[in-house]
């Protein structure tokens, strides 16, 4: 036996080592470099598998790759910008008949001061009905804030502005890279397969967890705001509020935002209800909005998406809370991801264990030991 070091096996650690050590630095540079548009790619990597398949169907017609995700981001833009406009429409022509009916019934009562005056003393009186307080003063209370509501008004218009152009950007950032998503969807998903030290059917499991998942995912969405815009349309319309299916479906189209969600709804509903005197159904339509609306999406998205994914309902809840709170609105899509795909790590090392369990039962007392 040979006492000298074997110098080409410790040369080939040395390179391996070398290669891990260049390649995790390599990676964390990328990392840093793509953070600001992790938002953007996250999202346009939903909406490739929530299209792939009809961007595959576009693809046989449209056989150059280009034309064909070409067709598919028009489609994919029409679906979201064209209904959305629409709604958006009709919505401001809704609150432009709401003030004016606001104002006709103002001016009936002396102009403005005169209305909030008589709002104000109608409201005490039935807060001291109610709860017996008659030393209830509405009007005191509403121009003690003023200063703090109007200083909110500003920092919430300041907001929205600065939020309307960063959801500008991100959304034409997003369809730039969903081009490219559907046009080397296939290539990309070959080169991650190459890349992953796993067998071609462990690929594949960790591959169809994330596709079942965000699949699952984006249903129980649709499926939730679909029902909290019918109990919205069911409310205003027991309650004889104009446009009520409008107000429904604007309701299910906030309730996807991750800040005020249906509640941008229901809420102004029922103040400009108590603003009209109508105080019961005020108050009946903020029990139903914050009680029933409001407590669908944390109760019924978990049970959805954990059956479709095969995910424990716990493990969906925390993924769902701790994404939003950790991404965003993309969290949403993005905790229960990594949740599903760490659950498939472990399914996969067990059954490996068990398989070099078996064989090391099995093998010889004399034979080396080999795993998988």
């Amino acid at each position: 036996m040979d006492p000298r070091p074997d110098y080409s096996q410790t040369m080939k650690w040395i390179s391996a080592l070398s290669l891990i050590s260049v390649t995790a630095i390599a990676v964390c540079l990328c990392f840093v470099i793509a953070r600001p548009f992790l938002n953007s790619i996250a999202w346009a990597l939903v909406i490739a598998v929530a299209f792939h398949p009809v961007h595959g169907r576009i693809h046989r017609v449209v056989r150059n790759r280009n034309a064909a995700a070409l067709v598919s981001i028009i489609i994919v833009t029409a679906i979201f910008i064209v209904p959305a406009a629409l709604l958006g429409m009709a919505t401001i022509g809704e609150i432009k008949n709401a003030l004016q009916s606001l104002s006709e019934r103002s001016a009936a009562e002396g102009g403005w001061g005169a209305y909030f005056n008589s709002l104000c003393d109608a409201g005490s009186r039935w807060v001291g009905l109610r709860f017996q307080s008659p030393d209830v003063d509405l009007k005191r209370e509403a121009l003690s804030r003023v200063g703090q509501i109007s200083s909110l008004a500003g920092s919430i218009a300041a907001s929205v502005v600065g939020n309307v152009t960063s959801v500008l950007v991100q959304t034409i950032l997003t369809l730039f890279i969903l081009f490219f998503m559907l046009r080397d969807g296939r290539l990309a998903r070959r080169l991650m397969a190459a890349a992953i030290p796993l067998d071609h059917d462990q690929v594949e499991r960790l591959f169809d967890s994330v596709t079942n998942t965000i699949l699952a995912d984006l249903y129980g969405v649709i499926a939730i705001a679909i029902a909290q815009g019918l109990l919205i349309a069911l409310v205003f319309w027991a309650l004889g509020l104009p446009s009520p299916f409008l107000w429904g479906a604007v309701a299910a189209v906030v309730s996807l935002l991750p800040i005020g969600g249906t509640a941008l709804v229901w809420l102004p509903g029922s103040i400009i209800l108590a603003a009209s005197g109508h105080w019961a159904k005020g108050v009946i339509l903020l029990a139903w909005g914050a009680g029933v609306v409001g407590m669908l999406a944390p109760i019924g998205q978990p049970l959805i998406l954990g059956r479709r994914a095969r995910l424990h309902t716990l493990q969906v809840f925390l993924g769902l809370i701790g994404g939003l709170q950790a991404f965003g609105l993309i969290g949403v899509f993005l905790g229960p991801i990594i949740i599903s795909v760490t659950s498939a790590l472990f399914q996969i090392i067990r059954i490996e264990n068990r398989v070099w369990r078996g064989r090391r039962v099995r093998a010889p007392l004399d034979a080396p030991l080999r795993l998988p």
